[in-house]
This record gives structure tokens, sequence and C-alpha cells, in this order.
């Protein structure tokens, strides 16, 4: 565990998510859980060792099964932007029933047969200050890179958590996405509102500006493919086959192709079958 400002930690070291915790006055706030059970009690063990008030909360920035399994195991309340409830409300809760060969980090692991889903005790729409130090924790609906993405902006430190709204050396996750809302929120990123700023990646922990602007330009090629293949009214496999091209553009460790082939393939299916061929069978109905 690093502290990067003042008071806020990162965890990097475990698979799937980067964790965050901020020791505040009236307690532990911590940004997202790890899926594994000997990483849960790890990382519960680093926080015994930070210094501040009784309370705890959890502040989940997404529904990604990577940052949702393990939950249950922090034992604390929990909030999220409100469209979480129904997401977990319809995930199966089996783990042959998940999206498997989805390109998930926690894909490969052994986990339990069942799964009991966490709903968030506390919910928001657009935006939430909470007050548990002299200034606010502010949580952002920010729904580009998720339908119910969150980011967690601390002023004070200048400490900004964006989730999967970076994604560094590795496929973004696409399946609940909205590709032209991520590009702006990208761009506000860049801009003069966040100079200064650390900017944590999910992902990828903290991030530059540079590597922020190289990954825009990544989701806008992609956005170029997804968009000539609705052109031109292709069906889903002339995506398919653009996705080892469009792996050669990132630099990650061979051992993940596989993995990230999945992740990419997968992601561009249904995104192109939500927000291409769904609205063609919707204009069809209506005809």
């Amino acid at each position: 565990m690093e502290e990067i400002a003042q008071n806020v930690y990162l965890e990097t070291s475990y698979p799937g998510v980067v964790l965050g915790a901020m020791a505040l006055k009236r307690g532990l706030m911590m940004i997202d859980a790890p899926f594994r059970m000997e990483d849960q009690r790890s990382w519960l063990s680093s926080l015994t060792r930070l210094n501040c008030g009784s309370d705890k909360l959890l502040v989940t920035l997404d529904s990604h099964i990577d940052r949702t399994l393990g939950v249950r195991a922090m034992e604390v309340d929990v909030i999220a932007q409100e469209k979480i409830v129904e997401i977990l409300r319809d995930q199966p809760t089996s783990v042959r029933g998940q999206d498997i060969d989805a390109g998930a980090d926690w894909e490969p692991f052994d986990l339990p047969a069942t799964i009991r889903w966490v709903l968030p005790q506390m919910t928001y729409t657009d935006a939430l200050s909470i007050y548990w130090d002299d200034e606010p924790v502010k949580l952002i609906h920010r729904a580009g890179a998720h339908v119910a993405g969150t980011w967690l902006q601390y002023d004070p430190e200048k400490v900004l958590f964006v989730g999967d709204s970076v994604v560094l050396n590795q496929p973004p996750f696409l399946d609940w996405s909205d590709i032209n809302s991520w590009i702006e929120e990208l761009a506000e990123l860049e801009s003069e509102k966040y100079n200064g700023y650390k900017i944590i990646s999910g992902r990828n922990g903290l991030v530059r500006p540079k590597s922020i602007e190289k990954f825009r330009e990544f989701l806008m090629q992609i956005q170029e493919v997804i968009e000539q293949a609705a052109s031109e009214k292709s069906d889903v496999d002339v995506l398919l086959d653009e996705v080892p091209e469009l792996l050669k553009k990132l630099k990650y460790t061979k051992t993940l192709t596989q993995r990230y082939h999945n992740r990419l393939a997968w992601g561009l299916t249904q995104y192109y079958r939500y927000h291409y061929l769904k609205s063609e069978e919707d204009q069809k109905g209506e005809n």
C-alpha cells in the first residue's frame, strides 16, 4: 500500500482493480474491493494500520465483476451510482452463469461456485458530496466507460479516482460504455479543470496526462472501426476481424494476448449489438 497524497492510499499489487483508501476524520473510505479471498484478508489487514475515525464506507466505481465480487468480504456499507442496483440484481449467482471468455481479470482464478452479490445500501443519481472531513469527498456520475460509472474527487489533495475511464496497455471494457460520452470525458480529464490532479486509473494506478491522450486516441480508433462497420451495415464478424490489428497498438505481456483478444472481441460484439444492431431492430419493429 502506497500513500500518494496525505491520507490517500493505493494498492496496486492484487489482480483485478487498483484499490484506494482514504483515512478521514470521521472514518475510513475504501474504493473498490479485491476479488480473491487471500487479497481481501491482506487488504483488510493493511487498512487496520491507518489512523482515522471509526466509521467505514466502501465506494464502488462501477458494476464490473473484478471490483464487485469481493464487496461482501469487506463487511461495510456500500455506496454507488444508482444504476448499479439493477445491474447487480440481474447478475447470475453462479460462476458458470457469468460471461466467461469476456477477458476479465477474475476469469483465470478459482472462485466460489456461487456468488452473493451485495447491493449498495446507498446510491446517488448525478453527484454527491460526503462530508467526512473538513472538505467533502465528491462522487460524480460519469457514464462514458460504464453506464453506472463513478469518479471520486477529493479537492484538498487534488486526487481523482476515475475507475475504468482510463485503461492503459490493455483493451478497455466496452460492453456497458458509450464511446462518444467517454471521449468527451477523457477530454475533460485533459482540460485545465484537472490540471495538477493525481488521476488514478482503476487498472493502472496513477496516470500521466500524456497517457490519457494516447488512450483517447486509441478509443477514437475503436470508434472509427465500429462506425465504419455500421455505415456498411456489416455483421459483427467484420468487427472481430479488426481485433488483432487493434491489439497491435497496445504494449502488453504476450502471455495476455488471448485474454485481451477475448476482452476486445466481447466488448466490440456487445457494443455493436446494443448500439447499432438493436437500434436497427427497433426501427424495423416501429415500421
